[in-house]
């Protein structure tokens, strides 16, 4: 049978080492493994520490895994924020590329436009009575 004083540091290790993991330190987490291999520790004790020390690996596993998915949401956002700067951009971009391109359409609208009623049998009848009557002028001034 173990004595008190026995029982009583594994109980104090137990007790300190389980508030330090409270409080998110595990430097101490050694001290659990020196209870769970002490053999004039009571095999409940052990057993005790072995189910603490157990819990830390599971803790220790979960933040791990915590921080990594931190670390990777920052990075995906870091990029969705780059591809949103960048959307901007290109946004920016082809607004200044279509208004260039409706003034560009307006003119060559224009252009055609200028096109069909100069090509109409009106439009070459008035040139024909222009220049007919230029001519007239002209002989008439010399």
């Amino acid at each position: 049978m173990s004595s008190p004083s026995t029982i009583e540091p594994a109980i104090a290790s137990l007790a300190k080492t389980c508030e330090a993991i409270a409080n998110g330190r595990y430097e101490d987490v050694e001290d659990l493994y020196n209870v769970i291999t002490d053999e004039s520790v009571p095999a409940a004790i052990r057993g005790l520490a072995e189910t603490f020390s157990s819990m830390v690996v599971q803790v220790e596993a979960r933040e791990f895994h915590s921080s990594q998915l931190i670390e990777d949401l920052s990075e995906t956002r870091r990029q969705l924020e780059m591809a949103q700067a960048k959307l901007r951009k290109e946004n920016a971009e082809l607004k200044v590329r279509l208004d260039k391109f409706e003034v560009a359409y307006d003119e060559a609208e224009a252009q055609m436009e200028v096109e069909k009623v100069a090509d109409t049998d009106y439009f070459r009848s008035l040139q024909s009575r222009a220049k007919s009557l230029r001519a007239k002028y002209k002989t008439s001034d010399s």
